[in-house]
């Protein structure tokens, strides 16, 4: 799939909230990673990975560098178990390249300061315990993510599109994703005209009327 056709496959998304997506499939959904902040609109954008290999974090700063503009950095932390390896001044840097978001698989800190900056992130859990300086293995820039949860295992790789609000994380393959695509469009139009009709008559104090 060339660079046009993955920015309107992306742009097909933008309006559509993950619970559409939920409806159809529950491949791709990263059930323990939620919004950092409130999350108002849909997020979409294509991943690049990191995987963090020891507490050695340097990759994720490579990653930060070699992410193009609008990419969403995914980054699996599972190896630190409590320590947290994404907080505010990461998040800064992650606006000066223009990412779109982060999603971390592992812990994130500084909390206050990144709702301040009001860049979306998404992550397992938040954390006072970080990393320091370390000279262990470095981890791997756009190598495959295996996130398993319960019994479902997703596989995350860099080129994947990654679509993201306040009810949850989707990673589809752009071949899912386009497969999904136009099924997400036609209930996304059907749902809004329905919730459209409900909310027109309640501000009007009409229920009875639509229920009839």
């Amino acid at each position: 799939m060339n660079d046009i056709d993955l920015r309107d496959l992306i742009n097909s998304y933008k309006e559509i909230g993950t619970s559409t997506i939920g409806h159809l499939t529950k491949e791709g959904y990263l059930p323990d990673i939620k919004a950092l902040n409130p999350c108002t609109a849909t997020i979409v954008g294509r991943v690049f990975t990191v995987q963090l290999t020891s507490d050695n974090t340097d990759a994720i700063n490579q990653a930060l560098i070699q992410a193009a503009p609008n990419d969403v950095l995914c980054i699996d932390a599972r190896v630190l178990g409590v320590k947290a390896c994404w907080g505010a001044l990461r998040t800064c840097a992650a606006i000066y390249e223009k990412l779109s978001a982060v999603i971390v698989i592992g812990q994130v800190t500084d909390s206050i300061q990144i709702q301040q900056l009001g860049f979306p992130v998404f992550a397992q859990g938040i954390s006072a315990v970080t990393t320091f300086k370390s000279n262990e293995e470095q981890g791997k820039v756009a190598s495959n993510i295996y996130y398993c949860f319960s019994e479902q295992t997703t596989s995350i790789c860099s080129g994947d599109i990654a679509i993201m609000d306040n009810d949850g994380v989707f990673v589809l393959s752009a071949a899912m994703a386009q497969q999904l695509s136009a099924d997400c469009q036609k209930k996304h139009r059907e749902d809004q005209v329905k919730f459209q009709l409900f909310f027109d008559a309640y501000r009007h104090n009409q229920l009875d009327q639509l229920f009839k």
